[in-house]
């Protein structure tokens, strides 16, 4: 029995008619990848295929930071998708860790409309409810068989400028998405060190 599974894909009937190995009865395939190993097998990728991204396929990452939880349900996440020459070349300019991703999602939130915690001297919820939005869209990405990489690498203002971002829109950081290249691999030096659960946690 498959436990906790929250996350799927289907291919389409056209790819199962191009696998001869699959009975013509069959109208689709479902890959179920348990959560479980989403979470666990992902990793930060930095070379990325030159294919396109199907439509459908962005269509789920970016329902997944729609439905994202926020502060109070006030949704302040807007994602910028960058797919054009012209916009890759604008966020080239000012950030110089995109990998060449062939989509490139610049997650922003508006300032004007996120949650400000009065008892905590206004905290606002802004970078929180972006971070979550952007976290799903990670993780829906993964499960789609899309690799990202999450990057903060570059001048807000320079960011707002170049992308000429209305009043109150406040960039948050970049996802690279794209499907993994050959030589793509998890960075040896950093991805594997974990710290444990007693590093991380306090049972009170």
């Amino acid at each position: 029995m498959i436990r906790n599974v929250s996350l799927f894909w289907i291919s389409n009937y056209d790819n199962l008619l191009k696998n001869h190995y699959i009975s013509i009865f069959f109208e689709r395939m479902i890959i179920i990848m348990e959560f479980e190993n989403v979470i666990k097998e992902r990793y930060s990728v930095r070379s990325f295929k030159e294919t396109e991204i199907e439509q459908d396929k962005l269509d789920r990452i970016l329902e997944a930071g729609r439905i994202a939880p926020t502060a109070v349900n006030a949704q302040p996440q807007r994602v910028f998708v960058i797919k054009s020459e012209e916009g890759h070349q604008k966020l080239r300019d000012v950030c110089k860790m995109t990998y060449e991703a062939p989509v490139v999602l610049l997650i922003c939130a508006d300032i004007e409309k996120s949650w400000k915690i009065k008892m905590d001297d206004n905290f606002d919820s802004a970078e929180m409810d972006a971070a979550i939005a952007g976290t799903q869209m990670m993780l829906e990405a993964w499960n789609l068989g899309i690799g990202s990489c999450w990057i903060r690498a570059f001048n807000s203002n320079d960011i707002k400028e170049a992308f000429k971002l209305p009043t109150g829109i406040q960039p948050m950081f970049i996802l690279c998405i794209g499907y993994k290249a050959s030589d793509a691999k998890p960075n040896e030096r950093m991805h594997f060190k974990r710290k444990t659960i007693e590093e991380t946690t306090t049972f009170i």
